[in-house]
């Protein structure tokens, strides 16, 4: 009975990937294991991106949602209501939001303002933080290995890769230790869980895919990757790039 229900589940969601609209195979296993979380709160909970550009988790969870950055560019999804502020300031009141989410953005910022954004979030919160991000030495040593790979293709940088190896990447116990504090900071009482998010090796396959030059592995890792989510997003096993923090107010 279990596995015809899972089956069943896996059939449904890919009867309906023909009406996903901005959907990214790599990005969407950042996303969805958020968006299960988004989820368990109300239908009419407000939720707020940090760090969502012009996409973020809208097109993933197919509602609307409130995008705080310093700055954005198109793609824009038009469900997603762009605010233009810092992680590190943001222009809410204290328990604003009943879920903030923050995917692959901390490490963008320098040790300090990653702090600062993280209070931030626990700040305006009201029921669930979720943030996700790149953690670990194995995972600092593939985008270096992505970066070089990318150079010798383009003979430039990509920025994000460059970015977030010149600040480095956090480890995972680091940002636990942040949230905790800040918790303590604004008389929270938190529970927090952390998952592993995208397995290495499958990460290093999708991202070289997405480096080509070649038209057709171009299309197919956009696109028809997209009929392996429902499969590829439970490839979690260790060592994983990303770690998601799943942070419940009690």
């Amino acid at each position: 009975m279990y596995m015809r229900d899972k089956i069943m589940d896996i059939l449904v969601k890919l009867s309906s990937f023909w009406f996903f609209y901005r959907w990214h195979p790599e990005v969407a296993i950042r996303y969805l294991p958020i968006v299960d979380e988004i989820k368990r709160l109300n239908n009419d909970s407000i939720i707020l991106e940090v760090g969502s550009g012009g996409l973020g988790i809208a097109p993933y969870i197919k509602r609307k949602i409130i995008g705080v950055d310093v700055g954005f560019k198109p793609p824009f999804y038009p469900l997603l209501k762009s605010v233009k502020a810092s992680a590190t300031k943001l222009p809410f009141g204290d328990n604003s939001f009943d879920g903030v989410v923050s995917v692959d953005m901390l490490e963008h910022l320098k040790k300090k303002d990653r702090e600062k954004a993280i209070f931030e979030m626990v700040r305006i919160a009201r029921k669930k933080i979720l943030i996700g991000v790149p953690a670990g030495k194995e995972a600092f040593d593939q985008d270096k290995e992505l970066d070089e790979y990318y150079f010798k293709r383009y003979e430039k940088r990509f920025v994000f890769l460059e970015e977030q190896l010149n600040f480095g990447l956090p480890e995972k116990e680091e940002i636990n230790d942040i949230i905790k504090r800040a918790g303590i900071t604004y008389q929270r009482k938190l529970n927090i869980k952390i998952i592993g998010n995208e397995n290495l090796t499958l990460r290093r396959f999708l991202m070289k895919g997405w480096m080509t030059k070649n038209i057709l592995l171009d299309l197919f890792f956009r696109k028809a990757m997209l009929l392996t989510v429902p499969f590829i997003r439970y490839m979690n096993q260790e060592p994983t790039y990303r770690q998601i923090y799943i942070i419940d107010i009690l």
